[in-house]
């Protein structure tokens, strides 16, 4: 009965197969729909800049009123950011008659990071937002190194 040893090993491998194609391991990384947005740049992106791609995601989500837990966009500024930062922001967006965290009214279509330096326990991740028009502006956030949490937004000076 040479058979069950290779009907073992035929369905073990099968199986193995399986599992790793599901986990994406034997799978070449992507090309995702934003040409930032492949599984090599999120391996090698800093915590700070996955502490802005998570915060702008949801909250894009939030202004939507997708968001998947049910989050408002203040719920998201309250999750990351400062209190300090989060009522600052707040008075700006009531002067300004726009979206604090857009610098607009409307949400962007798409967006990228990159962290540009360190200083003083704050890495600065530089955010550039891509409009519905094709036009693109920036916003730089201040991430706290050791606590993630985002302690400045401000426009390019």
């Amino acid at each position: 009965m040479s058979y069950r040893p290779r009907l073992r090993s035929a369905v073990i491998g099968a199986c193995t197969a399986a599992l790793l194609a599901g986990s994406g391991l034997l799978a070449l990384p992507a090309q995702a729909a934003s040409p930032q947005a492949t599984a090599a740049s999120v391996l090698r992106s800093t915590s700070s800049e996955r502490t802005i791609d998570a915060f702008v995601q949801e909250y894009i989500y939030a202004v939507g009123a997708s968001h998947s837990e049910g989050l408002s966009p203040e719920q998201v500024r309250e999750k990351y950011l400062s209190k300090e930062l989060d009522e600052a922001l707040t008075t700006w967006g009531s002067d300004q008659q726009k979206n604090p965290i857009f610098r607009r009214e409307e949400s962007p279509k798409a967006f990228d990071r990159v962290e540009t330096g360190q200083a003083d326990g704050g890495a600065k991740v530089v955010t550039t937002y891509t409009w519905e028009d094709g036009t693109k502006s920036d916003v730089w956030f201040t991430v706290g190194v050791d606590s993630q949490i985002i302690t400045g937004l401000t426009d390019p000076s």
